[in-house]
């Protein structure tokens, strides 16, 4: 296609009025498309996104813990953070709720951490 102006009325004067059509449309559908790839490598396939939660028992000795947490020895004030940053490396955000204080039962506490893709 010529970069003139008077070169693209020639080209559009020569042209069937089926064939811009034709023309207009597959500009339309190869920016639909071009969209469309945009919106699913930004949003995942299905929009959905990704998360993992872990609730974490923090504490000195792992069979004081409940059955149902991820024992995680205490290594000082920012150890449930620091778990969270190493397990969570792959995720766009972290959610950290600290629970339970120190119990008397375990010298322990719990923590709820969740992963999530967005």
């Amino acid at each position: 296609m010529p970069s003139d102006p008077k070169g693209l009325t020639s080209w559009v004067a020569a042209r069937s009025r089926r064939e811009i059509a034709l023309f207009v449309a597959g500009g339309i559908v190869v920016v639909a498309g071009a969209a469309w790839a945009i919106f699913t490598y930004r949003h995942g396939a299905d929009g959905k996104s990704e998360q993992l939660t872990y609730q974490l028992c923090v504490g000195a000795k792992k069979e004081l813990c409940p059955n149902d947490a991820t024992f995680v020895q205490n290594a000082g004030e920012d150890t449930v953070a620091r778990w969270a940053q190493k397990e969570c490396a792959g995720y766009r955000t972290r959610r950290i709720i600290i629970n339970d204080g120190p119990t008397k039962d375990c010298n322990c506490y719990l923590a709820d951490v969740r992963c999530a893709s967005e």
